[in-house]
């Protein structure tokens, strides 16, 4: 075997080459080996030492000198005795100690490791540090698994589930399970929320469910016959039993809402209240004397002058020429034709049921301020004031209409409409009118 890669120069006892690699793993050139210089005559030398893949020494020194680019051969073999063969032999396993030591090098490294690789020195990382780079540098160790990412690395910080949900600011609730028990979150569907109605809710098969037949807490939609508007059949129920309830007794109480109000009642034992309903600026208007009154559409009619009440556009009141309207009025116009006549448009009728019309009343409460009459006239309303006059009639004071009065700054005329589409709602089971007033009367 020969070895003649490159080529090669000689100056006294130092063999320099050129394209060589007098250190490859396996290449068996070692100490002793015979270099046959391709020269005129050919020239021998032994070497005596290897310094790196160029560069050797050898004996004896060169005479005359040899050029670079000088051809030469490297006898591996010069021999078949068994001194020859265990040199051989000799040098292949040193070659592969040397990579089985750099191999473990890399494997146990903790940070940059050097090893050489074909003749040539090579630095790659040790394994061990392969983890330690850029932001996570601060990782010195990769066994087990036990050194945890920082929230900043898209870690946790943490090598507990107690401490993850602390490094996250996870609360308490997130370990609670989902449903109706105490210790749980609510889910959707709990007590009701977000859900219809089923059998599971009811003393009986109904369907839809019969608020009579609630045994448990919650909120309900489309309630059955025992609920208020049931021919609507929409709205919401809260259901609230405190005495567990499970059977349908015990002390119990349900409000509800639909389109018209809010209405409320409670049971004790097995006997249920009626339904009471609640009274607010939907369903009830202040008459100019302060006393509630049921309500629908209203118009109350008024001189926008100065001096006009400031509380006359209270509660959603607006004003439409000379008065104002609430919400369920809305569209209406009101003209004033001359002292005393004011021209409604745009309502429909005065109200088909219940109280219509109130004159002006004095805020302090000493009685009317003057007689009002109204009649229609295909699509307007025409409503007059005039003067209240005492008439003398068989020994008896009688009120009469006197002559035409404008409606005083102080006050204003009620007057109670039905609206063109408009739902007439049925009429309240309780009586809405109070002679009680809502505030302190002005003074």
């Amino acid at each position: 075997m020969i070895y003649t890669t490159g080529t090669i120069a000689v100056s006294g006892n130092t063999l320099t080459g050129t394209g060589t690699n007098f250190t490859a793993a396996g290449s068996l050139i070692r100490v002793g080996c015979t270099v046959l210089a391709m020269t005129s005559p050919p020239q021998a030398f032994q070497i005596t030492g290897i310094t790196s893949g160029t560069v050797m020494t050898v004996s004896p020194a060169a005479s005359p000198v040899l050029a670079a680019g000088t051809k030469y051969s490297i006898l591996l073999s010069d021999s078949l005795s068994v001194d020859g063969l265990a040199q051989d032999i000799a040098e292949t396993f040193g070659m592969y100690q040397r990579n089985i030591s750099g191999f473990a090098d890399v494997m146990n490294g903790t940070g940059d490791v050097t090893i050489t690789v074909g003749g040539q020195a090579v630095t790659v990382p040790g394994q061990k540090s392969l983890a330690k780079k850029g932001a996570n540098s601060d990782i010195t160790s990769l066994t087990g698994l036990k050194t945890a990412l920082s929230i900043a690395q898209g870690g946790t910080g943490a090598t507990t589930a107690a401490q993850l949900r602390t490094n996250a600011g996870l609360k308490e609730g997130a370990v609670r399970d989902v449903g109706t028990a105490k210790t749980n979150v609510i889910e959707v569907g709990a007590f009701g929320l977000g859900t219809s109605p089923n059998n599971a809710d009811s003393l009986g098969p109904t369907s839809p469910l019969d608020a009579n037949d609630i045994v448990r807490t919650g909120f309900y939609k489309g309630m059955g016959g025992s609920s208020v508007n049931y021919a609507a059949s929409f709205g919401t129920l809260l259901h609230m039993t405190r005495d567990g309830g499970v059977d349908g007794t015990g002390f119990v109480s349900q409000m509800q809402t639909d389109q018209l109000g809010m209405y409320f009642r409670y049971r004790i034992t097995n006997s249920w209240t009626p339904w009471r309903s609640v009274y607010h600026t939907g369903n009830t208007t202040k008459s100019s004397d302060g006393t509630l009154k049921s309500a629908s559409p209203i118009a109350r009619i008024a001189c926008p002058d100065e001096g006009t009440r400031p509380d006359i556009d209270d509660d959603g009141f607006e004003w439409c020429g000379y008065g104002v309207a609430n919400d369920k009025a809305r569209g209406i116009e009101i003209i004033r034709d001359g002292v005393g006549v004011y021209r409604l448009i745009g309502a429909k009728s005065l109200a088909s049921s219940g109280w219509r019309l109130l004159p002006p009343r004095d805020p302090d409460g000493s009685g009317d301020l003057g007689v009002v009459k109204a009649e229609q006239r295909d699509n307007e309303i025409i409503v007059s004031l005039f003067r209240l006059k005492m008439v003398l009639e068989n020994g008896e004071i009688v009120v009469q209409a006197g002559e035409p009065i404008d409606v005083p700054v102080n006050s204003w005329i009620d007057v109670r409409l039905d609206m063109p589409g408009a739902v007439i709602p049925p009429e309240p089971e309780i009586p809405l009118e109070t002679d009680e007033p809502l505030t302190q009367p002005e003074q």
